[in-house]
């Protein structure tokens, strides 16, 4: 059968519409959104250099005119430390981010061998309808205790749908929760291969559980060793350096050429100074906050945690649909907004508006 060109093109042409309409990017509103940036952090910040500048300026005045000596400096030199400042703050954020990264892909691999598992134990497993439900929900409960032993919590909501009472509260006194949650699914695999499940199999699915455990290992390793605090203390104590003299460089230019502008400012040329050093300060200590959110991927008190929660979520109605045929009804699967989330976390039950892509 034929298909016409003209219909085919236009068919196509759908659907490259339909793509489109569906990304909607902003420039604007990624320049001039609050949420998610580290502006309202560092403000603070800014206004007290802004402060210290005008003190400073002061400072230079008044000591002119005991010393009648000039205290400016040429800015030339501010020009090649402010370079030097700027690589190192690149090489900061890089380190944070290169932490973020690997976090993302640590959790990646948690998904995947967490699927992989379940699929390889319903596949090659006993067909024991019990075993099968305790094995799937406790590889859904593996998420979930990872997620809260990464944020030091220990309370967990979404256990109460998945375990009964004696086995939440075993795992709430574990000292290392991830790891009692995996040898309970070790024990499963045991249970399984003395009712006949394949040595070949067997192994496969205990390679797949030991990756579990390889990568939790690597978030708590992102967790348990911070960066070098004296490479963040030196960072910081160069920028302050560097606003704090800044000062000199510029009453030179503003007390020669810029005076003749003066006439029409309300205000003194020289008091433009604390502007200058602000909006300076605003990119160095956001590069350097940045880097600092970086660094803990898992705290809901950064600004770009890892979306956790609807990650957890997610996998768990991933794993429980598996259970459908062997329960005969639709697994319990919970939906995002059913799930205790922090504030900056919360997933719309219904996302018929589309946000702008700002990234």
């Amino acid at each position: 059968m034929k298909t016409h060109p003209n219909k085919s093109n236009q068919s196509a042409g759908n659907l490259v519409q339909e793509a489109d309409s569906s990304l909607s990017y902003s420039y604007w509103l990624g320049t001039f959104v609050i949420k998610g940036s580290v502006a309202p952090r560092v403000f603070l910040d800014v206004i007290g250099f802004g402060a210290l500048t005008v003190v400073i300026v002061l400072s230079i005045q008044i000591v002119e005119n005991i010393l009648q000596m000039p205290l400016s400096v040429p800015a030339g030199p501010f020009g090649t430390v402010g370079a030097i400042l700027g690589l190192l703050l690149v090489l900061r954020v890089n380190t944070g981010y290169s932490r973020w990264w690997e976090a993302r892909v640590l959790w990646g691999g948690i998904v995947n061998q967490s699927r992989n598992l379940a699929i390889s134990g319903l596949s090659y497993g006993p067909r024991d309808g019990r075993w099968r439900s305790r094995f799937v929900r406790w590889l859904a409960v593996f998420p979930h205790v990872c997620r809260r032993s990464l944020r030091e919590q220990r309370d967990f909501p979404e256990l109460e749908r998945l375990l009964s009472e004696p086995s939440q509260d075993w795992v709430r006194k574990a000292d290392h929760m991830p790891a009692a949650v995996s040898s309970e699914i070790a024990m499963l695999l045991n249970e399984a291969r003395n009712l006949g499940m394949d040595g070949f199999a067997f192994q496969k699915c205990e390679e797949q559980r030991a990756s579990l455990m390889d990568h939790i290992g690597g978030c708590e390793r992102i967790l348990r060793t911070p960066l070098a605090r004296s490479g963040a203390i030196q960072v910081r104590q160069f920028i302050f350096l560097l606003l704090v003299t800044l000062p000199f460089g510029l009453m030179q230019d503003f007390e020669t050429g810029v005076v003749e502008s003066s006439r029409f400012w309300n205000v003194h040329p020289l008091w433009v100074i604390p502007v200058y050093v602000m909006l300076l300060a605003y990119p160095l200590l956001s590069l350097d906050r940045i880097g600092m959110e970086l660094q803990n991927p898992f705290s809901t008190q950064r600004i770009d945690f890892l979306p956790l929660d609807s990650l957890c979520t997610a996998l768990e109605r991933n794993l429980l649909e598996l259970l459908h045929d062997i329960e005969g009804h639709g697994a319990a699967a919970p939906k995002p907004a059913d799930v205790e989330l922090p504030p900056d976390a919360e997933v719309p039950e219904h996302q018929e508006q589309k946000l702008a892509d700002i990234s």
